[in-house]
């Protein structure tokens, strides 16, 4: 950037430091009264504007709907970002060892969501994006205030740039320095002899994780931004999040009693022998706690002679009313599946057709029948909940809590960075970092309406073929029914106490990293190579792990655990110059999960078995199963960048990144053509796809095309 010299007042100065004025040489003539009482700042800026189109026609994961509750669909060239920015970069030389700089900026998106389309505090679009003070004194040097630190030499990933979070609102379209979110910290330098240094790095702002799409505002999931994954669009998504999901899961399980009411409306009480107990129309649902739902929607008293089960096969023939039906005896071919179905996505009242009332789901509650075999909705993942499980749910309420570190000198990360270079040539740095994982973990938990803990209990019943209960030994089945507890262990009860709140809280986790990178040139006739590599390893790192079968009979915070895991990550490059100027880079990356998880599990003496399994926090979903992670992540890139012209005037890259066993993909090609010196012109293409389960695949549907323009002063 060009730099220029403004004169800034004293008092304005004062805000940024208090140094000296006494010292100035009074007897000089040229040394006139402004220069006694101001200094020369040097200034320099850009400003800068990036307009984007999609190339392909889709919808987001989370996605704007209209009034029909239908995803709303972007077509291929519609405009998808219209960004400017106007940064201002301030610097001064206070004595011959100290100076300070200041990064100020303000952007603007036409086309983002509110929280995407401002300037925004502790994101990469911060109005204040580096404010530092730069000191030194013999072989030690500090840097104090809020600035970025770069540990890794890695193209495109970030194995040991761990040092600032970053911001994935563009999923990274945006250049590394662009994208890392500055600190306050205070670094120091200690220079050990010609070549070799050791670093220390201390960040008492520690509460600031990385930004990722879907997670700002949790309330609408940032709907209608590009880049939410899946992973947020499961915990948040409008339709496919839990957090959404829940309250209308609630909902159904309050219908079901006014559903089986409206179904037989001439049942004024029945009489069941195996339970020898009383029941209206109000409390008819207590004869089915132990039905689970993929029994309920496997009925169907139209035709039970083919082999279609049949409700009073369950509860026996001894039920009747006054019009001689018994709840097998489902009007007009009515399945059981027909009327789950009716109350989940039905806003009627037609329980001879659908089963109503319904509640007219907007969340992604349950198609148009049960499918547990390929599941993709709640209620397909639920199959073996019971009606008394549901019991637990009536009016179930949901919260997002945000419980990120505190700001205090004790809660700050500390590292620690020794770089050096042996005789041979070799450089290489030995890393240790004692932080706050910059990725949040979201933990799920029960709450009372007076905000006491509630903790889930599993209770396992034996029932005859009929479905009245039996004698532990002697039962033809087994099912889990889950109830709420509170905190002296006595049940919680809806009714008496109020309904219950899933609370979905977002936190920070310790973990310990080290590292280690090296790079070495090798010298040939050829062309110079260069070879680098990272290593790092993490230490007790949350990783998600889902229990399929704990979901599957409503367990939703033993489903959904965050548990400790090592990683072993590295990656190995190769650097080339060929053909005078072509640079050529190729990257081997695996993370590699020391602990990962892949089993399966049986529940309750019975034979079916579960999967219980590692997840990917960027791709898990309703609709894949929530996608088991890898225990080898493994992906490539090869990287090409050649300039053109006189003076080296346009330059043109290409970067693709490759998942090993997805078959994903991203190829991002850019050119930057400069102009003049004042001028810089741009233009780039991202493409991603591959499975669209991959990270990167994910995301097929928002491959671009943008241009851009910057002006320097």
């Amino acid at each position: 950037m060009k730099m220029k010299k403004i004169a800034l007042s004293i008092v304005a100065l004062s805000m940024l430091s208090i140094p000296s004025l006494l010292s100035a040489e009074e007897e000089n003539d040229d040394f006139s009264w402004l220069d006694r009482y101001t200094w020369a700042v040097e200034t320099g800026g850009e400003v800068m504007t990036k307009i984007g189109v999609f190339t392909d026609t889709g919808s987001t994961h989370n996605p704007k709907r209209d009034s029909q509750n239908i995803a709303q669909k972007h077509d291929g060239g519609e405009l998808y970002r219209s960004e400017i920015t106007a940064k201002l970069f301030l610097n001064q030389e206070i004595g011959d060892e100290t100076s300070w700089h200041a990064g100020l900026q303000i952007n603007k998106d036409g086309n983002q969501i509110d929280g995407y389309d401002f300037t925004r505090k502790n994101s990469q679009f911060d109005w204040l994006r580096e404010l530092y003070v730069d000191t030194a004194a013999g072989n030690m040097s500090w840097r104090i205030g809020k600035q970025q630190v770069v540990w890794g030499k890695a193209d495109g990933v970030k194995f040991l740039d761990i040092i600032n979070p970053t911001d994935f609102r563009h999923w990274g379209q945006d250049a590394m320095s662009d994208s890392r979110i500055p600190l306050w910290m205070i670094t120091g330098e200690y220079a050990i002899g010609d070549t070799d240094s050791l670093q220390v790095v201390y960040v008492p702002q520690v509460e600031v994780t990385n930004q990722i799409p879907g997670l700002y505002n949790t309330k609408t999931g940032d709907q209608g931004q590009e880049f939410v994954p899946l992973g947020m669009e499961t915990m948040f998504g409008q339709k496919n999040g839990f957090l959404n999901i829940g309250p209308e899961l609630g909902m159904v399980s309050g219908a079901f009693t006014q559903g089986f009411g409206q179904l037989l409306p001439s049942m004024v009480a029945s009489t069941n022998a195996a339970y020898g107990t009383s029941y209206t129309n109000a409390n008819i649902l207590q004869l089915f706690n132990g039905m689970t739902v993929s029994q309920f929607t496997g009925f169907d008293g139209s035709n039970p002679a083919a082999g279609k089960p049949d409700v009073s096969q369950f509860l026996g023939s001894t039920i009747a009313n006054g019009s001689g039906y018994i709840p097998g005896s489902f009007p007009s071919g009515v399945t059981g599946n027909m009327m789950l179905s009716g109350i989940v996505n039905n806003s009627q009242t037609n329980p001879q057709a659908t089963g109503g009332p319904g509640i007219g789901a907007k969340t992604n509650l349950m198609g148009v029948s049960l499918n547990t075999s390929s599941p993709t909705t709640m209620f397909d993942y639920m199959g073996d909940a019971t009606f008394a499980t549901f019991d637990a749910f009536v009016g179930l309420k949901t919260k997002h809590v945000k419980a990120h570190a505190d700001n205090t000198v004790a809660e700050g990360n500390l590292g620690f960075k020794y770089a050096g270079t042996t005789s041979i040539g070799l450089n290489y740095t030995l890393n240790y970092f004692y932080h706050y994982d910059n990725n949040p973990v979201i933990d799920v938990s029960w709450e009372g309406t007076n905000g006491g803990t509630l903790t889930a209990n599993r209770t396992v019943g034996e029932f005859a073929a009929n479905g009245a209960p039996a004698a532990p030994g002697t039962g033809a089945y087994k099912t889990s029914t889950m109830n709420l507890l509170n905190a002296d262990g006595t049940a919680y009860n809806y009714s008496v106490n109020g309904p219950a709140t899933m609370v979905f809280t977002e936190s920070q986790h310790r973990i310990n990293t080290f590292g280690t990178s090296f790079d070495y040139a090798i010298d040939n006739s050829y062309a110079p190579v260069i070879l680098r590599s990272e290593i790092v390893y993490d230490k007790d790192t949350l990783q998600p792990v889902v229990d399929l079968g704990k979901l599957a009979y409503g367990d939703f915070d033993g489903a959904f655990t965050n548990q400790k895991a090592s990683f072993l990550n590295y990656v190995v490059g190769l650097d080339v110059t060929v053909l005078t100027n072509l640079f050529v880079s190729f990257q081997f990356m695996d993370k590699w999960n020391l602990d990962y998880k892949d089993e399966n599990v049986q529940y309750d003496g019975n034979s079916k078995s579960y999967g219980k399994f590692t997840a990917n926090p960027a791709t898990m979903s309703l609709s894949n199963g929530f996608r088991k992670a890898q225990e080898h992540q493994i992906m490539y890139t090869f990287f090409l960048s050649k300039p053109f012209m006189e003076s080296d005037a346009l330059r043109a890259n290409n970067i693709f990144l490759l998942e090993n066993k997805n078959g994903g993909y991203w190829d991002r090609f850019d050119v930057e053509y400069s102009y003049s010196d004042d001028i810089i012109l741009s233009a780039a293409i991202n493409q991603y796809g591959g499975n669209k389960n991959g990270v990167f695949g994910q995301f097929e549907k928002m491959s671009n095309a943008q241009i851009g323009f910057k002006y320097i002063f």
